[in-house]
């Protein structure tokens, strides 16, 4: 199979074309996805369309969407454009679902909430988000597009954020399960074109996992670009996170920041090679606490002047860091950093080249 290399593989993911871990693979977009089988799963489907909402992007559906939606509903979004100017909030539904068919939601200018579909209190028992991709291009656009908060089951795929967050909070997307049974994945997802450092905040964060999450998690196939605070942030809740695959771009604090006995990143691709003005720390991976927590089969090019590429904190009582390729420049001092008062990290398998000190180094 062969490599792709970044421009393509944005080009690729844009079009929902986003590969398994390790390569490519033919994934259709939501042509298929509204089908007669997964609509019967429905006890009602609503054309958003047909329910009178504007396609053309001129018009609001912000209050189409609230009318039509509803318990056991799916809404399905026919290909066209949709402008939402506030808050869509849903809450305590037993099953709700949203897809898109090449459809794009138009985002007026916010630093708040687009989609909140669930609370971490008053979650969506089982829900179903896919084929978005969200204009934040726009000038002090933002905010949080998906807000997905979920109680049992939680599918979230196929979306694409275009345009850089702008606004000094919040970020692209959140997702959580309430319950410590629940499952979910997120996956295929394009936050390539990151966010800036903007005054009035700490800036966004590409993927936040709810600091209220309590079931199993996957993050599949995130593309993310520079964020001011974290690429991936899962450092809050009792459960686990599974990162899986994914390409994670110059991003600030870390790009995936993880926490969670159990928790994994595996298969990930880490590139950082610019310094962004106004970040003040940029590392690939950062292990906040739990225990049994593992990073496997990672690639990492570093050529910034930065400490580390992977700092392992005071926090994590047991990690297990194996087959990391690290391609770094004499800038980059550690492979791997252990803060004083973690417990047991073991290491096999790190090939790194180029840094000038350590591959491993315990302050």
């Amino acid at each position: 199979m062969r490599d792709i290399d970044h421009e393509e593989r944005s080009s690729v993911s844009r079009r929902g074309y986003l590969g398994a871990v390790g390569g490519l693979v033919a994934t259709p977009l939501l042509g298929s996805i509204a089908s007669a089988s997964d609509e019967s799963e429905y006890s009602n489907v609503v054309d958003i369309v047909e329910a009178g909402a504007d396609s053309s992007g001129n018009s609001s559906i912000t209050s189409t969407l609230q009318q039509v939606a509803g318990d056991d509903t799916l809404v399905k979004f026919p290909s066209g454009e949709y402008l939402v100017d506030d808050t869509v909030r849903l809450t305590g539904y037993e099953k709700f679902g949203m897809v898109g068919n090449d459809a794009t939601i138009d985002v007026a200018p916010t630093n708040g909430y687009v989609f909140k579909l669930g609370t971490y209190n008053d979650p969506i028992g089982d829900l179903h988000v896919e084929g978005f991709t969200a204009d934040i291009s726009g000038s002090n656009t933002g905010g949080r597009v998906f807000e997905l908060q979920a109680a049992d089951d939680l599918y979230a795929g196929d979306i694409t954020v275009e345009g850089k967050h702008d606004t000094p909070s919040k970020g692209p997307m959140l997702a959580g399960l309430a319950n410590s049974g629940g499952s979910g994945t997120v996956e295929n997802v394009d936050l390539s074109d990151g966010g800036e450092d903007v005054s009035g905040g700490r800036g966004g964060t590409g993927l936040l996992v709810s600091n209220y999450h309590s079931g199993d998690l996957t993050l599949r196939n995130i593309d993310v670009g520079p964020f001011p605070d974290n690429g991936i942030y899962c450092t809050g809740g009792s459960g686990q996170v599974h990162v899986e695959g994914g390409r994670f771009v110059n991003t600030n604090v870390a790009g995936v920041r993880l926490t969670g006995d159990g928790s994994s990143i595996s298969g990930s691709t880490f590139v950082y090679d610019e310094d962004i003005s106004g970040f003040g720390g940029q590392r690939p991976i950062r292990l906040d606490g739990g225990s049994n927590l593992e990073v496997s089969n990672v690639d990492i090019e570093m050529s910034i002047d930065q400490t580390e590429a992977i700092r392992v904190m005071g926090g994590v009582d047991s990690a297990s860091i194996n087959d990391v390729d690290m391609d770094l420049s004499s800038s980059v001092r550690d492979g791997v950093s252990v803060v004083s008062g973690a417990g047991s990290v073991d290491t096999s398998g790190l090939d790194v080249n180029g840094n000038g000190r350590y591959e491993v180094f315990n302050y």
